[in-house]
């Protein structure tokens, strides 16, 4: 990952190099730095990710008509150079920075649809005066943007940004209320910060002429394919897709695969080595924590017979050795925004274990639980569609749950919203408003909560299109809420501290959009879940796991 910081018209320059300094997190000790036309750009990287197999030695790349600053990892480098040939331009090189201001030439501000992969970028056209950003569509990399008068400032932090424009003390309480009320699908709509915003993931910013405009260039597929290939052929298509996602991520050398003994992140390990000649098998590395025998988390046993199917060693981490509570408030004082990741601790300890075994890369399993299965709401789906048979068949096998956890399950969603709200009124009482709902936590004042309208700020992120398929409409939710790149962006902030980058091969944009086109009984059928997924790794994985 990259620090970058781009702004028109001039600014104190006291007051930029202390933006600069907080881009460290997101950036790194090699700095460069470009000035012209009433416009700056900056960019700020790791010694180790000038290597190739990340952003590369390019940190600004200056031309007589563009200056690119880009914090990016681009895969399917090969396709989109045959489509720079086909549109008469070649890149000066194939660093990510060289890609994207060849796909601009190409193709202008609809560059982004000939893109794959994890990225941030901004463009400064000299001739048209011209700036663009844009953000990957998942939002694997962090972007904001604020207003300066008429003029713009964006950047990968959030507080650089705030420092810029002098807002560093203007606290957004409505963003930082929701966040620590337990509201957690607003967060990344806004920042801890007055005035300073994400730009969204899945768009493209462009400001000209002291005006700004956003379009958006991705939508996940907002409904299964009609008439879908058949089953076996869709798990050996997905099989494919997966082994290639793996194999651009490692690069060239070392990757780790963090691996527990669960479906999503043994799947990337074994279509990995599925992909790769047997000779370089042994470049990807499982890396795991180790559990004491009858702790609820472990996998040891199955992680050994994953390994030893295609004869890997594991690189062990004591789970002892994972502290509970470390340098709390001085984390907590390095960073832009107030997230927690449940699992950092245990994320560092992992990406030391990927330095050990020699690896900057460390492939996850993230994206396994979005695309692959999905909750009970099938059950509403199936009463709005008056399919009662079936209804009534998974009904039953859920009936250990208990009849409250059905009725939320099953007739809640098809609640209208009104009816919802008129029961609050009549009774007083808080009423759930959508199955996937957080109850605010309960030291929160209620009339912040009201003056603020944090309850409604969260269910706006929850609402789905009435007469639309439920299940497929939560799937969507977990590759298009904005609390996935909130969360991220501060994961890939912690783990670059580490020296590592993370990857997630299952929220590449060709598996994502393959898995939202399959049919809904793919992801779950009574007790089985990630159908698909399981399928297309028989033969890869032990029959045990």
């Amino acid at each position: 990952m990259s620090g970058l910081l781009t702004f028109t018209g001039s600014v104190d320059d006291a007051r930029l190099d202390v933006a600069l300094a907080r881009l460290t997190r997101l950036g790194g000790e090699d700095r460069q730095l470009w000035s012209g036309e009433g416009t700056t750009l900056a960019v700020t990287r790791k010694p180790w990710e000038l290597d190739g197999d990340f952003s590369g030695p390019v940190l600004l790349l200056e031309k007589p008509d563009l200056v690119v600053a880009a914090d990016a990892s681009l895969y399917d480098r090969a396709g989109l150079t045959r489509a720079l040939a086909s549109a008469g331009v070649a890149p000066d090189g194939f660093t990510p920075t060289e890609l994207i201001e060849a796909a601009y030439r190409a193709w202008g501000p609809a560059l982004t649809e000939h893109l794959v992969g994890d990225y941030a970028f901004v463009i400064w056209d000299r001739r048209l005066r011209r700036l663009v950003a844009a953000r990957d569509p998942l939002g694997m990399r962090p972007l904001y943007w604020a207003k300066l008068g008429d003029r713009i400032a964006v950047g990968s932090s959030s507080r650089a940004l705030a420092e810029l424009a002098g807002r560093v003390s203007q606290l957004n309480l409505a963003s930082l209320g929701a966040q620590v009320a337990g509201l957690i699908w607003s967060n990344g709509t806004e920042t801890a910060f007055e005035g300073v915003n994400p730009i969204p993931a899945a768009h493209c910013l462009t400001w000209e002429d002291g005006r700004t405009s956003m379009r958006r260039f991705w939508h996940a597929p907002a409904a299964p394919d009609r008439h879908p290939m058949d089953a076996t052929e869709a798990a050996g298509a997905l099989r494919v897709l997966l082994g290639k996602a793996v194999v651009e991520r490692m690069g060239s050398g070392i990757a780790s695969v963090w691996m527990s003994g669960g479906w999503d992140s043994s799947a990337v390990f074994a279509a990995g080595q599925d992909s790769l000649p047997e000779s370089e098998r042994s470049r990807l590395r499982p890396v795991s924590i180790s559990y004491p025998e009858g702790d609820p988390g472990r996998e040891d046993d199955f992680i050994r017979e994953i390994a030893g199917h295609w004869d890997a060693d594991v690189h062990w981490i004591d789970s002892d050795q994972v502290p509970l509570l470390d340098r709390l408030e001085e984390r907590a004082a390095g960073t832009d925004e107030p997230p927690v990741h449940l699992y950092e601790l245990w994320n560092r300890e992992l990406a030391r274990g990927s330095r050990a075994v020699g690896a900057r890369v460390a492939l996850d399993g993230c994206g396994g639980d979005n695309l692959f299965q999905v909750s009970d709401v099938i059950l509403a789906d199936l009463l709005r569609t008056g399919q009662l048979v079936e209804f009534a068949r998974r009904a039953r096998s859920r009936r250990g749950m208990g009849w409250k956890y059905l009725a939320k399950a099953g007739l809640l969603p098809l609640l209208p919203d009104s009816l919802v709200r008129g029961g609050e009124r009549v009774t007083g009482r808080r009423l759930p408003r959508h199955y996937m709902e957080h109850r605010p936590a309960d030291w929160v004042r209620k009339d912040f909560l009201e003056a603020h309208h944090l309850r409604d700020r969260a269910l706006e992120t929850l609402r789905s299109e009435p007469g639309k398929s439920l299940a497929q409409a939560e799937n969507m939710l977990y590759v298009n809420a904005p609390l996935w790149g909130w969360a991220g962006g501060y994961m890939r902030g912690v783990l670059l501290q580490e020296g590592i980058e993370p990857r997630s091969p299952l929220l590449d944009l060709r598996v994502v959009e393959f898995a939202l086109r399959r049919p809904v009984a793919e992801r779950a059928d009574r007790s089985e879940t990630k159908i698909l997924l399981r399928r297309a790794m028989q033969g890869l994985l032990p029959e045990s796991v």
